[in-house]
């Protein structure tokens, strides 16, 4: 029995009279009600309960007589018939119209001259509402073919950098069919964090699932959705790696991954609770130790089966792991400059002309640099990586509209003729990248003058030493033109243009006289 001081008396008898019930009175002082009703009875604040006899009359007309002087000597608790039973209907009909036990009892305040509690409406309308309890479904899965991932909260472990105490990020991966888990702690999460201890898991394992269902946290998911969610690119191409499929969770429907729930809260409630490690390191020895000691051996609840015991089954059932980890990447976006490059980390990389003044995304690895097309994530080019300052260009990259090399156009003119050849080669020796505008003045020459008459010309010019366009002009010039013909197929015959002449002039003489 409870022996309360004086004040704590008159504390409970002084609240019984202002109307308080004993349910607000054990909220408000921490008492039990049972306490409270026993001193509310010694103070005659509450009436005493009624005493009947155990023994169960046999005569009906006794039971009736002893009914009704009972009813008439023990007085009606005016407390004990609820303040809302005038308004059963009204709120009835709230509660059908799915209005909550606040909203109801807004209304029986302004509207229906309610006095009493809010308290006293919400136990009455839990009274009225028809019990609803969710039915889940159990999903079973086959060895081998799905493993749930979750984060949860670590135990308390000191920080090296600030010195105190606080809770590192627990990842679980559990399979699905033998409940089989593993189980680390980091201080930071990151998108290759993530990806790493699903690599952890499967070696782990010594396999992969087919398939990872997962929550929607932002290292695995970017863009949640119902029917298209949008994965981050680092988390699935490592799954792409491992030939495994991502199978999002439906927004705000985390119990679709029960089983890594069950872990996770298993994990934080017999392994980690009460437990305070002075390093990250001791707590991963000890979800280590725990896991295989104890987790690994207990006979599981659903399956009554030992969870090591189903491992060895749904192991071999694992895909193999493949011969190479997953090489890491960062990602982002680009937009290419109007050369048709991309600039990443200083460095200059070329895409296909079609793309200039577009955005596209790029995965930068340690040796390598990837840009795929932003909309179809299709891949467009791949370089190596270079240093800053210097390019990477594919040939093909460059515009149609693009000055030729100096080399190729030397192999051009060579090709017309020797001594061309030898002038281009000598024009190239001499200028460098400058001889371009000259080749493109030596094939317009050959064009208007043909190449036989510019390589007699490039044959006076090569022993004389003299490598400039302006002096084959001048030889070009001296050389006698080409005799004209008066016979073409298209030209008509000269008497046409005599008789066209004379016709015309003849009205001009017969005007005259």
């Amino acid at each position: 029995m409870n022996v309360l001081d004086v004040t704590e008396k008159e504390t409970i008898v002084g609240l019984l009279r202002l109307g308080w019930s004993a349910r607000q009175i054990e909220r408000e002082t921490g008492h039990r009600h049972e306490t409270i009703a026993r001193y509310g009875r010694d103070a005659g604040v509450v009436p005493a309960k009624s005493r009947t006899s155990g023994k169960v009359p046999t005569d009906s007309g006794a039971t009736v007589e002893s009914k009704s002087r009972a009813e008439s000597e023990v007085p009606a608790d005016p407390k004990s018939r609820s303040r809302c039973e005038t308004h059963r209907t009204f709120i009835g009909a709230e509660i059908a119209k799915g209005r909550n036990a606040t909203a109801i009892y807004q209304d029986l305040v302004e509207h229906h001259g309610y006095e009493g509690a809010y308290d006293a409406v919400k136990r009455f309308v839990r009274k009225l509402s028809p019990p609803s309890q969710k039915v889940s479904c159990r999903f079973e899965t086959l060895p081998g073919q799905e493993a749930q991932v979750d984060y949860g909260e670590g135990a308390r472990t000191r920080d090296p950098k600030t010195g105190t105490y606080r809770k590192p990020r627990l990842f679980v991966m559990t399979l699905g069919y033998s409940r089989h888990a593993f189980r680390k702690v980091v201080w930071k999460s990151s998108k290759e964090t993530w990806c790493k201890l699903h690599e952890e898991a499967f070696a782990y394992f010594g396999g992969v699932p087919a398939t990872i269902r997962l929550d929607n946290l932002k290292e695995g998911v970017l863009e949640p959705d119902v029917y298209d969610p949008q994965l981050n690119p680092l988390y699935t191409s490592m799954l792409k790696h491992y030939g495994i499929v991502a199978l999002p969770c439906r927004p705000y429907a985390p119990d679709l991954k029960g089983k890594v729930e069950s872990a996770v809260g298993h994990t934080q409630s017999t392994a980690l609770k009460g437990r305070t490690f002075e390093n990250i390191d001791e707590q991963n020895a000890q979800l280590l130790h725990w896991n295989e000691r104890w987790a690994a051996t207990r006979i599981h609840g659903t399956t009554k089966r030992q969870v090591r015991e189903m491992f060895d089954e749904e192991r071999p059932m694992l895909a193999t792991l493949p011969p190479t980890r997953f090489e890491y990447f960062r990602d982002g976006e680009r937009r290419v400059h109007f050369d048709g490059h991309v600039e990443v980390d200083g460095a200059y990389y070329s895409v296909p002309p079609r793309y200039a003044g577009c955005k596209v995304v790029v995965h930068i690895g340690r040796l390598w640099l990837r840009i795929l097309d932003a909309q179809t994530q299709q891949l467009i080019r791949e370089h190596a990586i270079t240093g800053k300052g210097k390019r990477r260009t594919i040939a093909d990259d460059l515009p149609k509209q693009a000055p030729p090399k100096v080399e190729k156009l030397v192999e051009r003119i060579a090709q017309m003729g020797s001594a061309c050849g030898i002038f281009a080669r000598a024009v190239e020796n001499e200028s460098g990248v400058l001889a371009a505008r000259t080749l493109f003045g030596l094939l317009d020459l050959i064009r208007r003058h043909g190449i036989d008459a510019v390589e007699r010309a490039c044959s006076v010019a090569i022993p004389a030493g003299v490598w400039r366009l302006r002096f084959l002009r001048a030889l070009l010039a001296q050389q006698s033109p080409a005799s004209l013909t008066s016979e073409h197929h298209i030209i008509p015959a000269i008497d046409t243009y005599a008789k066209h002449f004379a016709t015309r002039t003849q009205g001009d003489l017969c005007f005259d006289n």
